[in-house]
């Protein structure tokens, strides 16, 4: 259990939803971070309506070697088609980071 408040946690339905795609999706992950960044949003126009203020908003940090020889358009839209679920319903923005193994020691 999360000792995050309810709009930064990641235990809802939709943030475990996300996390079992990613993992069964990229089966040699060699790093996943999720964040719930709903709270940065709570005040923002839209959300204010919406009825899923706390699981809206996510960023997520991909490490896989699945990446290799794609462009950064093309692996974000590989994960949009993983997701596409949770974007047409309640998630309203994904930030991406998506790296190859060799692209993130190079960043470390």
């Amino acid at each position: 259990m999360s000792s995050f408040a309810a709009n930064r946690s990641t235990d809802g339905p939709i943030a475990k939803s996300i996390v079992t795609k990613i993992q069964e999706r990229f089966q040699d992950l060699q790093h996943f971070a999720i964040y719930n960044d709903s709270y940065k949003h709570a005040g923002h126009h839209g959300i204010a309506e919406a009825d899923n203020k706390i699981e809206s908003h996510f960023r997520l940090e991909i490490v896989s070697d699945e990446f290799k020889g794609m462009t950064l358009p093309k692996r974000h839209r590989l994960v949009y088609s993983i997701l596409d679920e949770e974007l047409k319903g309640d998630v309203h923005a994904l930030q991406l980071t998506t790296r190859t193994a060799a692209e993130q020691s190079r960043k470390n």
